[in-house]
């Protein structure tokens, strides 16, 4: 999950200020490799990166959408089928890692589940942005949700519509 810490920080670098826009449409994105679907106001663009580690190789395949006054996030990770993972830490991993990457601060953290597979939700807090998140272990597979907004819009209705929206497909 490294690569979305590093592709949310390019992002919220590369656009200082949110445009102001018409409202976007929202549809409904599947990832049939992803085996999942999530609502998303805009097409996102993927990126996939293998690399090794003392485990054996990981692959990260990620989502990424910068649409008018938000990012959105959605990806997964397949780690080598001989690595076993702890469940809790693992979600614990990708949310520590996502706020240091961001210099943020953890406001809060909370046990959720999709179904019968574990989950965290948080928020966090940077200088300029409000961040909520949802990171669930559905299987060997660890997925997470990002959206990260201006602070002064922590309230907007899209980030839970973004966030509720997801859905493991068959």
């Amino acid at each position: 999950m490294k690569k979305i810490l590093a592709l949310a920080l390019v992002l919220m670098a590369s656009s200082p200020t949110f445009a102001f826009q018409d409202p976007p449409v929202w549809e409904k994105f599947t990832s049939d490799k992803g085996r999942f679907s999530v609502l998303l106001p805009g097409k996102p663009k993927e990126e996939t990166k293998t690399a090794d580690s003392p485990h054996g190789p990981y692959t990260t395949t990620i989502f990424l959408l910068s649409a008018p006054g938000a990012i959105y996030i959605a990806g997964w990770v397949d780690y080598d089928p001989n690595f076993k993972f702890g469940v809790q830490a693992e979600l614990e991993a990708n949310r520590d890692n996502f706020v240091k990457a961001m210099k943020a601060t953890v406001l809060q953290t909370r046990q959720i589940e999709y179904g019968t597979h574990p989950g965290i939700e948080f928020t966090a807090e940077s200088e300029a942005h409000f961040v909520s998140s949802r990171v669930y272990v559905v299987g060997r597979r660890p997925y997470q949700l990002i959206a990260v907004v201006p602070k002064s819009d922590r309230d907007s209705p899209d980030i839970d519509r973004f966030l509720t929206s997801f859905a493991v497909t068959p």
